[in-house]
């Protein structure tokens, strides 16, 4: 399998995971709209609450990464300065999702 049919493949599969845990946190966030901090975090603190929340992050991003190098491949001409920014925003991709998970972590442990 090619490379660009790897990409297109792991981008249409991160929208769909994107899609049902989108809607998931969409209804969870509306059950939990009046909760106070201290029942929220709670929330938060269940299993499935947390893996889901997390998993969110880590697909999200993954897309964002993905669709912003298709992006900079067809509209940035100078091949430095393509290379540049795709390491740029995968740089910045996984400086986000290591943040996110750890901000999860974080509550789940020390809250």
């Amino acid at each position: 399998m090619s490379s660009a049919v790897k990409h297109w493949k792991i981008q249409r599969y991160s929208a769909i995971m994107n899609l049902f845990i989108a809607l998931w946190l969409a209804v969870s966030l509306l059950c939990i709209q009046g909760n106070s901090y201290e029942e929220t975090i709670k929330w938060l603190k269940y299993p499935i609450n947390s893996i889901l929340i997390s998993l969110f992050f880590i697909t999200s991003f993954l897309h964002m990464r993905l669709g912003l190098q298709v992006v900079i491949e067809d509209y940035v001409s100078k091949i430095l300065l393509r290379k540049r920014l795709i390491i740029g925003v995968n740089s910045f991709s996984w400086i986000l999702t290591i943040i996110s998970i750890i901000a999860v972590l974080k509550i789940v442990i020390f809250n």
